[in-house]
């Protein structure tokens, strides 16, 4: 069904449930997994960029065990930049067939407010290469 599932992490509840997500499909598919977030340290110089680089790396030790224990094939990177600039190069270097993705919102272009959906824009930029997205929710209770 798929080669490869990216899936992106942002530190938040939504974003550890995107992964969830794509660690459950990764694993009844036996399909190989990449679990990326990113790190702009102009947008994080409100929360401590130290404190979040810590979180990011929690987080991300805590999921890749998960995967791990499900036997599935995982690796994970960090990178640095905005999660739009993160996405674009990896999906352009590693060809997934699927990206899952909490609701994030990009801010460019945007004079108030959020901005776009950045699975939208991420749509548009790969519009004809076979790639499905699946954009994870909060949860409701």
């Amino acid at each position: 069904m798929f080669r490869k599932i990216l899936a992106y992490f942002d530190g938040s509840p939504t974003g550890r449930r995107a992964v969830k997500l794509a660690i459950y499909l990764a694993g009844i598919t036996g399909t190989d997994l990449l679990i990326i977030s990113s790190i702009n340290p102009i947008d994080e110089l409100d929360t401590g960029f130290l404190d979040y680089e810590e979180d990011i790396e929690k987080g991300l030790k805590s999921l890749m065990e998960d995967a791990q224990e499900s036997g599935i094939d995982v690796e994970s990177r960090i990178l640095f930049g905005s999660p739009e600039d993160a996405l674009v190069k990896t999906i352009d270097a590693e060809h997934p067939d699927l990206v899952v993705l909490p609701l994030l919102y990009t801010t460019s272009r945007a004079f108030f407010g959020r901005g776009e959906p950045l699975h939208a824009k991420l749509t548009n930029i790969y519009p004809d290469r076979g790639i499905s997205f699946l954009v994870a929710t909060i949860e409701e209770k």
